[in-house]
């Protein structure tokens, strides 16, 4: 018998790849999906199996949830995961927290106050080029004095929605948040923010940056991304150089490591692996359904998630300012 019962709330592509990795989890029943156009909720709901397709957030606690997955668009995901935590739910919120930090504020504040779980969904993090980067961080193998960080992205023309800030947020909060957050798992705390950007191609918003962060372990780092890219290849890559160290990972295909002069270097390729496995869902969805019943550590909890949003607002107050923005002042 099933020991965690889960909604989802919002029907799209990113709903179906937790669903799918949910419906795997013996431990796990998907009672209801939520969507505001029905036959989304219905398709979604057919694919899981039992799941009843319902309209609202109220309607998947009357279907005695556990804990709802909040899959909706960026800008609409504080108004149910207030309501999850007040209802003392467990709630999985995909990224990011929320587009202002007012409202990542409010969050946090009624995590502290709920007996539910918060956790914010940064698949990056588990991914298989990046923990394999962690490692050779935490094992000593690399101490990164200096990092470059790159993502082309082909938004604001395919899909088409990821043009409108009021549906994102802004560019750094559709797939650089992603990035973002992994500087900051991979280098620790961030001290200053330095960031350009422009709007070179988007009549709303900013769609270019380049930012350079510094952490308190003392690395550097570069991050660049741009709106219309055209998805060239590599879609995504991070640079770290340590003493005579290099380690390179090429989309989340390859791990490169090169120790030193006159040396092999080793290449780790995941490419054979399913995407859901090599982008990291099937473990935060697996570590998620853990703190549940378990009560071990979410993936990404409300404190962690709180500081990304708080990096990415000073990344745009940096850009908007012109000026480098500390975070200690800031907290």
């Amino acid at each position: 018998m099933a020991e965690v019962k889960i909604g989802i709330l919002g029907a799209g592509g990113i709903a179906r790849v937790h669903a799918s990795n949910l419906t795997k989890d013996e431990r796990v029943e998907i009672v209801g999906v939520a969507d505001i156009v029905p036959e989304r909720a219905a398709s979604l709901a057919n694919e899981v199996g039992k799941a009843k397709p319902v309209q609202h957030l109220e309607e998947l606690f009357e279907l005695g949830v556990d804990a709802v997955y909040v899959t909706t668009p960026n800008t609409l995901h504080v108004e149910p995961v207030l309501k999850c935590l007040d209802h003392n739910i467990h709630v999985f919120s995909e990224k990011p927290m929320a587009t202002t930090l007012a409202e990542a504020k409010q969050i946090r504040e009624h995590a502290k106050r709920s007996k539910a779980i918060y956790n914010l969904g940064m698949n990056r993090r588990f991914a298989s080029v990046y923990k394999r980067v962690k490692e050779l961080i935490a094992s000593g193998e690399l101490t990164p004095y200096l990092a470059h960080i790159k993502m082309n992205r082909g938004e604001l023309l395919n899909p088409a929605w990821t043009a409108d800030p009021e549906v994102t947020g802004g560019f750094i909060y559709e797939t650089p948040v992603h990035l973002i957050d992994l500087c900051r798992y991979l280098f620790g705390e961030v001290e200053t923010v330095r960031c350009v950007a422009k709007q070179n191609l988007s009549e709303k918003e900013l769609d270019t940056f380049a930012i350079m962060l510094t952490f308190t372990s003392g690395t550097i780092a570069n991050f660049v991304t741009y709106a219309h890219a055209g998805w060239s290849f590599p879609f995504e890559s991070i640079e770290v150089y340590g003493k005579y160290t290099t380690v390179t990972t090429q989309e989340l295909e390859k791990v490169m490591v090169a120790s030193g002069l006159n040396q092999p270097i080793q290449i780790e390729d995941f490419y054979q692996l399913t995407t859901d496995v090599k982008w990291g869902y099937v473990e935060e969805d697996r570590r998620f359904i853990d703190a549940i019943i378990d009560g071990t550590e979410p993936p990404v909890p409300v404190e962690d998630a709180y500081r990304s949003a708080e990096l990415i607002e000073a990344i745009y107050e940096s850009a908007k300012k012109g000026k480098e923005i500390a975070l200690n002042e800031k907290r």
